[in-house]
């Protein structure tokens, strides 16, 4: 005769380790709500150990308020028979042994085993789908404004035209009178400004199409550099500063990359350094290194030695309309990042609240 499921040891085995390696907790534990199983996934999910749980009360899992009422509700459920958890799955919040909070989604079962009352709940970690959640409302929210915007920037433009059309018609009839002329200078100055920022809100709105071509990126470095710097020619605050480039001797003479894409990439990182430099001292400089170990990776590092970002705000430089400038729409880096990325590489920070900030671009040469 056949052993019972149950009772063969090659099932208990089976049964064990399936328990043992699951993903979720899943903790048994008493009428009083003492703790009296709990599995690996438990001691990952929650850091605790088997021999820590084992014994103690469950509310040990769970902040405030729950840690307080728990014991009381169980007392209530065992008296009344009222279900609120149990049987009905539902997100709470979970506590790990560091104290830090988690989502997490419950399902509470009851058993009587050996005519003993039992509870096993089943806990699976909410955190990581809730952010993807939250991400893709966000990417739906960005996609939407991305449509709106690039539509409204394209009506923009063409008023903006019409405007710059009128007032150099205008220009031409105040020519001989300064105030006035300078009136009409600086409305025109405005309004390139503003087209200026139509333009970064229809790049980031729109795709991101990569043409690649062999582009000596030395030069094109130093020529950006050149042209940030007649820009600001009339700035007292361009004179002082120092700019350096560094070529590794071993750099390829040229790479593939889209130069237009990734001289946008580079002037909206120096022009950044420019800014955050110190007044007296400015100093900007540039590395460009490559390694055939690293999948033929090359690098370009941006630095200066500006007051760097604060810590609170270094997470967050990448994201879209988030600026610490007093002017721009905080698309800047935002739009790098995605260049960069189209060209299957990434762009980070390190940054150093005292010695400024670094950017590390890396874009593999044969993606």
């Amino acid at each position: 005769m056949n052993q019972e499921p149950k009772s063969n040891p090659v099932y208990q085995e089976q049964l064990a380790a399936i328990l043992d390696n699951a993903v979720d907790a899943i903790i048994t534990i008493s009428k009083k709500g003492t703790i009296v199983a709990a599995n690996r996934g438990t001691e990952n999910m929650f850091g605790y150990t088997n021999p820590e749980l084992i014994g103690n009360n469950i509310n040990m899992l769970m902040p405030a308020p729950y840690h307080e009422n728990h014991d009381k509700y169980l007392a209530q459920y065992l008296e009344s028979g009222v279900r609120k958890i149990i049987g009905i799955g539902r997100e709470v919040i979970g506590r790990r042994k560091d104290g830090s909070g988690f989502l997490i989604h419950l399902a509470v079962s009851e058993i009587q085993l050996h005519n003993e009352r039992l509870f096993t709940g089943i806990i699976r970690d909410m955190s990581d789908v809730k952010a993807v959640e939250k991400k893709l409302v966000q990417n739906e929210r960005l996609a939407a404004i991305g449509q709106m915007m690039a539509g409204l920037a394209h009506e923009s433009r063409n008023a903006l035209q019409k405007s710059h059309a009128c007032l150099s018609n205008l220009a031409f009839d105040v020519r001989e009178q300064p105030e006035s002329l300078e009136l009409v200078h600086k409305v025109q100055h405005a309004l390139d400004h503003l087209n200026s920022l139509l333009d970064e809100v229809r790049d980031y709105a729109a795709p991101i199409v990569i043409k690649k071509s062999q582009v000596n990126l030395e030069s094109l470095i130093s020529e950006t550099w050149q042209q940030i710097s007649i820009a600001h020619a009339e700035s007292a605050k361009q004179a002082d500063i120092s700019f350096k480039l560094e070529v590794a001797d071993d750099f390829p003479e040229s790479v593939k990359i889209d130069r237009t894409r990734l001289g946008q990439v580079i002037w909206n990182l120096l022009e950044n350094a420019r800014t955050a430099c110190d007044l007296e001292h400015g100093e900007i400089k540039v590395d460009l290194k490559w390694s055939q170990k690293t999948n033929e990776v090359f690098q370009l590092v941006i630095s200066d030695n500006g007051a760097g970002i604060p810590k609170s705000d270094s997470h967050r430089v990448f994201e879209p309309f988030f600026t610490t400038k007093t002017k721009g729409t905080g698309l800047g880096l935002a739009i790098s990042k995605r260049i960069v990325e189209a060209h299957r590489g990434t762009l980070t920070l390190i940054n150093d609240e005292h010695a400024g900030a670094n950017f590390v671009c890396k874009i593999p040469m044969n993606p």
